[in-house]
């Protein structure tokens, strides 16, 4: 009896059930993507793809357990799908800062927009300036070609 195996030690997850398996995988890329969503340009990109992953990933982990296998890919889904959901409340909760702040000095940001745009307005025209100058200066003849002409 000493040599039987432990009947007591739990079998490892997903053991020879594909669903499981790729229950697991889903899970563990949509928790990465949801990590991703915390990056204030990328969350919104990220966070898409990592709700629906983590939502593919529990239902497919629910079927295996319901199958009997173990529970490490519903546990990840389960977290996967918790931390999507936090990575869209802060990114839903900096656009609304950003949203406020927008309003908040819209008069400012609208001031600030037309000074940028008399002031390209102004350098256009200095370009345009210096453009003429210089098809002046190329179209104007030279002393050199004063001289020869003359002297034909």
């Amino acid at each position: 009896m000493m040599n039987a195996p432990d009947s007591s030690s739990p079998p490892p997850c997903c053991s020879g059930s594909p669903s499981c398996t790729a229950a697991l995988v889903l899970g563990i890329i949509a928790l990465v993507l949801a990590l991703i969503g915390f990056f204030p340009c990328l969350g919104w990109i990220a966070l898409v793809p990592a709700v629906l992953l983590a939502i593919i990933a529990l239902i497919m982990s629910i079927v295996a357990v319901s199958k009997g296998s173990p529970k490490g890919a519903l546990v990840v889904a389960i977290i996967a799908l918790a931390v999507s959901a936090g990575a869209g409340i802060v990114q839903a909760w900096m656009a609304s800062t950003a949203a406020v702040y927008v309003e908040k000095h819209q008069d400012y940001m609208e001031k600030k927009a037309q000074e940028i745009q008399k002031d390209f307005q102004q350098m256009e025209q200095q370009n345009q300036e210096q453009l003429k100058r210089l098809r002046d200066v190329e179209n104007s003849p030279t002393v050199d070609e004063e001289n020869v002409s003359q002297d034909l």
